[in-house]
């Protein structure tokens, strides 16, 4: 994701040699991370979140809030959440603000997306709407990478295994 220089090894991404050396050019790559706690700002509407940086702008320069909720309107629609673009990040539930972290990843182009630790403080009920939402995904071609240490949830949804222990290769399957 770029929060990282790698320290050995080549990184690529449909084939191709990958320079990622900061989250600008993870980007560009189309990766995005979602972390385990999660980053949006409780203040701030749904639409405001999903386009935090890269807000699109008006004729004259300022920020187009109408096209900001009507985009965020079909993402939400597209993620069959019956929320709001104008409602805030701060009165979601978890399995909620999660939808929204998928929804400014995928809003932007990402091609891979690394999951953290994603159902750590969802409910059965909200992890499996997030995995339905996974395979959603992955038939679209968007590739994830799922980091868990609940095996069972790696035995559900994981296409390809790699078990790491301190860091290290372990073991894949």
């Amino acid at each position: 994701g770029g929060a990282y220089t790698r320290d050995g090894g080549e990184i690529y991404v449909n084939g191709q040699k990958a320079d990622i050396t900061n989250v600008e050019s993870a980007k560009k790559y189309g990766i995005r991370i979602i972390h385990q706690e999660l980053m949006l700002i409780s203040y701030m509407t749904i639409a405001e979140n999903i386009f935090l940086g890269q807000e699109p702008r008006t004729r004259l320069g300022t920020v187009d809030t109408d096209k900001m909720n009507s985009e965020t309107a079909k993402f939400l629609a597209e993620m069959e959440l019956s929320l709001k673009p104008t409602d805030l990040v701060g009165k979601l539930n978890i399995a909620q603000q999660q939808m929204i972290e998928i929804i400014r990843a995928i809003s932007f182009g990402a091609k891979i997306i690394v999951m953290d630790e994603p159902t750590s403080s969802l409910s059965q009920q909200e992890v499996k709407i997030l995995f339905k939402i996974m395979r959603e995904l992955l038939a679209q071609g968007i590739s994830i990478v799922y980091i868990s240490h609940r095996l069972e949830e790696i035995m559900e949804i994981g296409d390809h295994v790699t078990i790491l222990r301190d860091g290290r290769y372990v073991a894949d399957a």
